[in-house]
């Protein structure tokens, strides 16, 4: 099974926020509404989750996203036929890791790709953040290398842009968060856009700068997009398209046995949750 990993941060997103349960913490506001079967609707699918686990509290979280599918059926009967469509549901592993605040999920796009994975779940745990005032922020680990060869393969650059979102995400151990703080601070913002472009691809950068924002997208944090030349043609490139995987052999197909063998998954994908973060 191929895995790859979305890193959940919950911000304030209010100056007035409203108290917590007893006990909760601003990062369970996105595991809560998946360990309480929230549903939400997305392209006309129902999507919701089920964790196996007997304790919501535990750090490692092991569950099924769901999406809800029909299946055409045709029965033979006496004199023809009959044909209808029964509901039906398809199902996409993953874990997550409560400390990391990492959620590594199986690669398989035909069910659900990346892209549809993080909006899902954006939708299934922002509404509820919202009502207490903060922001879930969800981002790929990407490959941290992608960005640096896809300069160092062309000819220029005309677009070199950054969508990160709020501060200290990391705890003060990437570059970027000094000059987000200082925006978060005058501004409330939970995300901040930059977005440099020459249509002649003549742009010029600062290394230490631009790796410092690319470390900060890379490990969670945000996005980015490069515009460059190529063969004498303009080409665009997006860190989504560059997700960090790893290939574990694994069978999930049965929820129940896998809840039996909780203990033992979690400890095989322990190693590929370490092995995506770099924080």
């Amino acid at each position: 099974m191929n895995f790859y990993a979305i890193r959940y941060f919950v911000v304030k997103s209010s100056l007035t926020l409203f108290p917590l349960d007893e006990g909760l913490q601003p990062k369970d506001l996105f595991t809560l509404p998946l360990v309480s079967r929230l549903e939400t609707k997305y392209y006309n699918r129902t999507y919701t989750a089920r964790i196996l686990n007997d304790n919501p509290k535990d750090r490692y979280l092991v569950g099924y996203l769901l999406k809800s599918t029909d299946t055409h059926v045709i029965q033979l009967d006496k004199d023809l036929f009959n044909e209808s469509d029964i509901p039906n549901w398809e199902k996409l592993f993953f874990v997550i890791d409560t400390e990391k605040q990492i959620v590594i999920f199986e690669y398989n796009t035909p069910i659900a790709t990346p892209d549809n994975v993080k909006n899902v779940l954006h939708r299934l745990t922002n509404k509820s953040a919202n009502q207490s005032g903060y922001e879930v922020k969800l981002d790929f680990l990407v490959d941290k290398f992608a960005f640096w060869d896809i300069i160092k393969e062309s000819a220029g650059i005309y677009q070199i842009a950054f969508d990160l979102n709020a501060p200290n995400l990391f705890g003060g151990s990437k570059k970027a968060n000094e000059w987000l703080k200082t925006l978060k601070e005058k501004h409330n913002m939970t995300h901040v856009a930059v977005d440099f472009r020459n249509e002649n691809a003549e742009l010029n950068y600062e290394q230490e700068e631009l790796e410092s924002y690319r470390d900060y997208a890379d490990s969670g944090g945000g996005s980015w997009t490069l515009g460059v030349l190529q063969n004498g043609r303009k080409k665009k490139y997006k860190s989504v398209n560059h997700l960090r995987r790893k290939e574990v052999e694994i069978n999930t197909n049965d929820p129940r046995e896998t809840k039996r063998a909780l203990t033992i998954i979690i400890e095989r994908l322990q190693s590929i949750i370490d092995s995506l973060d770099d924080n």
